[in-house]
C-alpha cells in the first residue's frame, strides 16, 4: 500500500515545483537529469512503502533531499554564469551597483535592523567608487583592496561601534576585569586600523588580539569571581546563624518546610545554629590560604568595595554592621547575644536590604564602603 498522499504531497511538492521551474526555463544537462532521477526515486519509494516512518527513514538514509538540493543549486549557478557571460562589463557593473543601491535603501529605511546601520557608510563608498568611471574589473579590485567587502560583512565583529558597545556593557555591569578587557580590545582595533592600508583591520589579526587579551585576563576574572563568591557566602552564613536565634525563624522560608511542619522547622534551625560556625570557619580558612584575606580584610578589599559601590552587596549598612558584630560569637557551641538578636528582629525584613540594591551608579563612581 502506498504512503498516504497527505504525507507525500507536502513532502515532495517543493521538489516537484523546483524541477518544473528549471525545465520551464529550458535548462538541461546532467544536473537537471540528476534532479529528475532523485525525485523519481522518491516518488517510486512512496508507491512501494506503506509505512511513513520507514519511508522518511529511507529518504534520509539515501540522502535524497540533499542530493536534489545540491543538483538544483548547481543548475541555478550554471544558469547565472551563462547569463553573465552574455553581459558586457558595463552591464555587469550596472547590475552590481543596482544591487548595492537597493541594499542601501533598505538599510536607510531601517528594514535591515539597527545592527546593519553601520554598513551604510561602506555601501555609500562602494557606490561612489562604482560611479567614479572605473571599469568593472578595476571596481572589483579596488573594492577588495580597500577592504570594503570586509567592512560590509563586519567580519569577526570588526566594527568600532560593536566594540564600543561591548565596553559600555562592561561598564554598566561593573566588572573591572571585563572593562579592562574591552578597553584593550578596542585599543587593539584602533592600532590595527592605523596600520591597515585602507583603514580596515585584518579580521584574523583582530581575532588573535582578542583571544590573547581574553587569555591574559581570564585568570584575573576567575580570581575576582572566586573571592566574591567566597566572602558573599560567609556573610550569608553569618546572617542565617544570627537569624536562626530570632523569634521569626520558625516561620521563615529558610527553615520552615513547605508543609509548615514545626518539628522540621525546629530541626532546620538547630542545624543552622550547629553547622554554620564550622562552615564559616572553613570558608574563611580558604580565603586566608588562597587569597590572604581574613574576616576584617573583606570589608576593605577591592572586590567588596567594588561590589558595594555597584550595589550588588544587597545588605543594608545596619545589617553589615550587625554581621561584623556577629562574627566573634559565631563559634562552635556559641549562642547569639540577646542584644544582637533584638537588632536582627528590628531590621527584619525591610531594614535588612539596601533601598538602592541592584541599581548600579555610573562607571567611574569612586569606590565606597560603609566602613573606614
Amino acid at each position: 500500500m502506498p504512503v498516504d498522499p497527505m504525507i507525500v504531497n507536502p513532502t515532495l511538492g517543493p521538489f516537484r515545483k523546483m524541477l518544473a521551474e528549471v525545465k520551464g526555463k529550458g535548462l538541461s544537462g546532467p544536473d537537471v537529469d540528476q534532479m529528475a532521477a532523485v525525485l523519481g526515486r522518491m516518488e517510486t519509494l512512496a508507491q512501494q512503502m506503506g509505512d511513513v516512518t520507514a519511508y522518511m527513514g529511507q529518504l534520509t538514509q539515501e540522502n535524497s533531499f540533499q542530493q536534489f538540493s545540491d543538483a538544483y543549486s548547481r543548475v541555478l549557478a550554471g544558469a547565472a554564469r551563462a547569463a553573465a557571460k552574455d553581459m558586457s562589463d558595463e552591464e555587469l557593473l550596472a547590475q552590481t551597483l543596482g544591487a548595492y543601491e537597493k541594499a542601501l535603501q533598505t538599510h536607510r529605511s531601517g528594514q535591515a535592523g539597527d545592527a546593519a546601520a553601520h554598513t551604510i557608510p561602506t555601501l555609500e563608498r562602494i557606490l561612489a567608487l562604482g560611479r567614479s568611471g572605473v571599469s568593472y574589473p578595476v571596481f572589483l579590485r579596488q573594492v577588495e583592496e580597500q577592504g570594503l567587502m570586509r567592512a560590509l560583512s563586519g567580519s569577526a565583529g570588526a566594527t568600532r561601534e560593536a566594540l564600543e558597545k561591548d565596553l559600555a556593557f562592561a561598564k554598566e555591569s561593573w566588572f573591572p576585569v571585563r572593562v579592562e578587557q574591552a578597553e584593550r580590545i578596542l585599543a587593539a582595533y584602533d592600532q590595527l586600523v592605523a596600520e591597515a592600508p585602507f583603514g580596515q583591520p585584518d579580521p584574523l589579526s583582530l581575532e588573535l588580539a582578542r583571544k590573547r587579551i581574553e587569555w591574559e585576563l581570564e585568570p584575573l576574572h576567575r580570581r575576582w569571581t572566586a573571592v566574591v563568591d567566597r566572602w558573599s557566602h560567609v556573610l550569608e552564613l553569618l546572617v542565617d546563624w544570627l537569624d536562626a536565634h530570632t523569634s521569626f525563624a520558625p516561620g521563615d522560608e529558610r527553615w520552615c518546610p513547605p508543609d509548615g511542619n514545626p518539628a522540621k522547622a525546629e530541626h532546620n534551625i538547630r542545624r543552622t545554629k550547629e553547622c554554620a560556625p564550622g562552615d564559616v570557619g572553613y570558608r574563611l580558612a580558604i580565603l586566608g590560604e588562597y587569597f590572604q584575606l581574613g574576616f576584617d580584610d573583606i570589608f576593605t578589599h577591592e572586590t567588596f568595595r567594588t561590589e558595594y559601590t555597584a550595589r550588588r552587596v544587597h545588605w543594608s549598612d545596619a545589617r553589615l554592621a550587625l554581621i561584623r558584630e556577629t562574627f566573634p560569637h559565631c563559634v562552635l557551641g556559641g549562642v547569639a547575644p540577646a542584644a544582637l538578636v533584638a537588632r536582627a528582629e528590628q531590621l527584619h525584613p525591610h531594614g535588612d536590604v539596601r533601598p538602592d540594591a541592584g541599581k548600579a551608579p555610573p562607571w567611574g563612581t569612586p569606590l565606597a564602603t560603609p566602613f573606614g
